[in-house]
C-alpha cells in the first residue's frame, strides 16, 4: 500500500500482512461521504471478508461466512440503509448462489438478499441497487427508502449479456438516474431509466473482446462514464474505442486502430 500517492513526489511504501489476497473494496467516496475508514480483504477460497482500518492497515475483524458456504467475489454498498452487498462465487453453471447482506453498523450478516443473485451496482446516490440477473435476462432493481428499507422495485427485461454497468444522471428527470449496461457477448449497449423502467437499445457498436482474449478477470468489455454530472461514456471492441454521447443515447465518434483497449481512466470530468 502506498498512502497518499497524490501528494509530493517522494513515496513509502507500507507491506501489510494479508497474503493470498483475491481481492478488495473500498466503499466510494461521494458528495455525502467524503471519508472512508474501513475496507474490506477477499483472501482466495476462503469464505471470510476482513475489515480493515484505512489508516493503519491493522484488521479490525474478519466477518465469516461459512454458515452460507459463501466465497466472496465483489461487493458494493450503499450509505442510505448501511448495507453491504456480497456477490458469493459459483460454485458450478447451474448453482448461482444469492447475495448477502452486511450491516454496517453492526457487521452482522443479516443473510440472503431475497431472491437477487449476481453483481450489485450502487447508483451515486445510493437510492437504486441493481443487479443484471445471471438467469434471467433481467435487471433486479431495488430502492432504498428514506427510512433505510430495502425494497425491490422493478425487473427491467434486459436482451443482452451485461458485461458492465454505470450510472448516468437522467436529462429528462431531476434528481433521477439511467444504468446503462455494455453486452459481453455482442455489439449491444442498454439504457434502462430506473424511474420508469423504459429501456432502450443501442445496436451495432462492433464485437467485444472474447473472454479469453481477457484472461485478467473482470468485465471483458468495460464500460466508462466521464464522471457524476457527465454525459459521455467510452467502451471498446476488439480494435477500436467507442465515445458516446449518453443525453442524445447515440455513437460520438470511433478511435479505430486501438486494439484491446479494455482498461479506460477518464481524466477529470467532461
Amino acid at each position: 500500500v502506498i498512502p497518499q500517492a497524490s501528494v509530493g513526489e517522494v513515496h513509502h511504501a507500507i507491506r501489510t500482512t494479508f497474503q493470498r489476497v483475491n481481492d478488495f473494496f473500498v466503499p466510494p467516496t461521494n458528495l455525502i461521504i467524503t471519508h472512508v475508514r474501513f475496507a474490506f480483504v477477499f483472501l482466495k477460497n476462503e469464505p471470510a471478508v476482513h475489515k480493515i482500518d484505512l489508516e493503519t492497515f491493522h484488521r479490525v475483524k474478519t466477518i465469516s461466512l461459512k454458515n452460507y458456504s459463501c466465497i466472496p467475489a465483489s461487493m458494493a454498498y450503499t450509505h442510505l440503509s448501511g448495507f453491504y452487498f456480497i456477490q458469493c462465487q459459483r460454485k458450478s453453471l447451474l448453482h448461482v448462489p444469492a447475495q448477502l447482506l452486511i450491516d454496517s453498523v453492526t457487521d452482522a450478516v443479516i443473510g440472503p438478499n431475497q431472491n437477487v443473485t449476481g453483481q450489485a451496482y450502487v447508483s451515486p446516490d445510493g437510492r437504486y441497487i441493481v443487479t443484471p440477473d445471471p438467469w434471467s435476462s433481467k435487471l433486479m432493481v431495488q430502492t432504498v427508502s428514506f427510512k433505510g428499507e430495502l425494497n425491490l422495485n422493478q425487473e427491467i427485461d434486459e436482451p443482452i449479456n451485461v458485461s458492465d454497468l454505470v450510472f448516468q444522471p437522467s436529462f429528462t428527470e431531476s434528481n433521477q438516474h439511467v444504468v446503462v449496461a455494455a453486452s459481453g457477448s455482442g455489439s449491444d449497449l442498454l439504457f434502462a431509466d430506473l424511474l420508469s423502467g423504459r429501456a432502450e437499445v443501442l445496436r451495432s457498436l462492433k464485437e467485444p473482446l472474447s473472454p479469453q482474449a481477457w484472461p485478467w478477470g473482470g468485465p471483458n468489455r468495460v464500460l466508462v462514464s466521464s464522471g457524476l454530472f457527465g454525459q459521455y461514456l467510452v467502451t471498446p471492441s476488439v480494435e477500436s474505442l467507442f465515445v458516446l454521447n449518453g443525453k442524445t443515447r447515440t455513437p460520438h465518434c470511433e478511435v479505430s486502430d486501438i486494439k484491446r483497449a479494455n482498461t479506460v481512466i477518464w481524466v477529470g470530468e467532461v
